[in-house]
């Protein structure tokens, strides 16, 4: 189900490319070359996402937010990157 809400997120955004511009810095003359879903091996456990291919980076990000305890001891959520 992640996979398909991040399919219809990017067409709803104008593409990958799009999104992928979104979430991470990237420079001017970056193009983005391809995507691929894929499980990113972590201490906890797989953790499902979609690793971007670009002309200078190699990036990844999970396609669900993850919990995680903050210094604060409160618990918060992010996007594992």
């Amino acid at each position: 189900m992640g996979k398909m809400n991040l399919t219809v997120k990017a067409i709803s955004e104008g593409g990958f490319e799009s999104l992928y511009k979104q979430i991470f810095t990237t420079y001017p003359n970056e193009k983005l070359k391809k995507t691929f879903a894929c499980y990113l091996s972590t201490t906890t456990g797989p953790v499902a996402g979609t690793l971007y291919l670009s002309n200078i980076h190699i990036a990844f990000c999970s396609d669900r937010p993850l919990s995680f305890t903050a210094p604060s001891g409160q618990e918060t959520w992010s996007y594992y990157k």
